[in-house]
């Protein structure tokens, strides 16, 4: 769990173990590291708004039904019973102080992150058809934005959900809360939340964003706690160069800092096409 004491944590690299041949790879593997060591990145945790009342949040999805909550199945008998989530939902934003689900942008229009899991039982096909519904509600509960749609789930990944620059913009200063449904049996709804504020950068960093590279930008954006712009532009920068071994570990070492390193190698799913016709009844 990240703190605000924490201010700027710098992130060690660590990298996976790749089964790769071919000559030269090692030094490719040095390269990296070196470079990681004399310019390590890292997250500038930022202070915690003044904002009394505000909900704390919620990372991790469990199966409700009725007033329960259940946590993620870990075997197909536990799912024949009934007692617990047969898919992982986890939001990708830290947890700030004490379990507070919050982050910032600069973004008037940000995109958030989410990974699902795919838990196969013998009463599911290999191909399960997930009902999902996103919400962005400002400080009045007024839908800010609203979509439905469906995800083919046949394996784990991670989706990424924009607000449609047609929707109205981010106001600074303000608080929004998001929150993502998924159903993915008769009884079984899943669903997280947090909080989202919008700031706005100082004349002279815009200066300096405008100005940067694409990664120099990814450093200004962690250097100033806005972790759904960091996140946002990391992906971006992934997909466009997914052999990156630069971009891999930053990917790695930013879910690591939240806690969510497990998670640095779950792919990128197709999604996600609004569906007004879903039901969640």
């Amino acid at each position: 769990m990240l703190t605000s004491q924490s201010f700027s944590r710098s992130i060690t690299l660590t990298l996976a173990v790749f089964s790769l041949a071919g000559a030269g790879f090692s030094g490719r593997i040095a390269n990296v590291m070196a470079m990681h060591q004399n310019h390590p990145i890292s997250f500038t945790v930022p202070t915690p708004p003044q904002d009394p009342g505000a909900p704390t949040g919620r990372r991790e999805g469990g199966s409700s039904r009725g007033d329960k909550i259940y946590t993620l199945c870990k075997t197909v008998e536990e799912a024949a019973n009934n007692q617990c989530a047969t898919s992982r939902l986890t939001a990708l934003v830290p947890e700030i102080d004490d379990k507070q689900i919050w982050g910032l942008t600069a973004a008037d229009h940000p995109e958030f992150l989410f990974y699902l899991s795919k838990f196969r039982t013998p009463q599911q096909p290999k191909t399960t058809r997930l009902n999902i519904e996103f919400v962005l509600q400002d400080e009045e509960d007024r839908y800010v934005y609203k979509t439905r749609f469906e995800l083919p789930l046949t394996k784990g990944g991670i989706i990424r959900i924009p607000i449609p620059t047609n929707r109205e913009p981010l106001q600074v200063g303000k608080r929004y809360t998001w929150t993502l449904f998924t159903k993915f049996g008769p009884n079984e709804t899943n669903y997280v939340h947090g909080r989202i504020y919008r700031m706005k950068l100082g004349d002279r960093r815009q200066q300096e964003v405008q100005a940067a590279s694409p990664l120099e930008r990814l450093e200004i954006y962690l250097q100033e706690g806005l972790w759904f712009d960091a996140m946002s532009m990391l992906v971006d920068l992934k997909q466009d160069a997914p052999q990156d071994l630069t971009l891999i570990s930053k990917w790695s070492n930013l879910l690591d800092e939240i806690n969510l390193k497990e998670l640095a190698a779950e792919p990128m799913l197709p999604c996600c096409t609004p569906d007004p016709h879903i039901s969640f009844k």
